[in-house]
């Protein structure tokens, strides 16, 4: 599944299926220079989950973004070239994130500095790299549904 973004627009796809773990939202401030901004979600195990490069446009793969709800452009006048907000379906587990500006500039303009929030973690390129972790807790009810499948397993052994 892919996501491409230009100043034309936002073309969005939305996944078919169920959703097999929890929906994380994420946020993408862009600075002018956006040509330059990159990431990776990379689950515990070194996979990349999630992704965010440029190919002509910005692209947002793979299949575990489920969808982009909104993106806001501003003034060509301004430092702040855009913002992507949208949702991811994670498993439960710690994930890395790699951020990268390939010019090595940071991804700040002006006076605006660009980021990346997803889940809990959140962090900004001032430089040509960074990283942060985040963690993807179970639902709640998840968590129920784990126990009341634990408590059935035990009784039938008893049986």
């Amino acid at each position: 599944m892919r996501f491409a973004l230009s100043t034309a627009g936002l073309a969005t796809v939305t996944l078919a299926g169920t959703a097999t773990g929890a929906s994380v939202n994420f946020t993408h401030d862009l600075d002018r220079w956006a040509g330059e901004h990159s990431w990776q979600v990379h689950s515990s195990g070194g996979a990349t989950i999630a992704s965010q490069y440029i190919s002509g446009s910005v692209i947002y793969a793979p299949a575990s973004i489920v969808s982009i709800t909104a993106f806001t452009s501003y003034p060509s006048t301004s430092s702040h070239w855009g913002t992507v907000h949208g949702t991811i379906e994670l498993a439960a587990g710690t994930y890395h994130v790699a951020m990268q500006d390939s010019y090595g500039d940071g991804w700040a303009w002006g006076s605006f500095v660009g980021g990346l929030s997803i889940g809990s973690g959140s962090g900004t390129v001032s430089g040509s790299s960074a990283s942060f972790s985040f963690t993807v807790v179970p639902a709640p009810g998840a968590m129920a549904l784990l126990g009341l499948a634990g408590l059935a397993a035990r009784r039938r052994r008893r049986d």
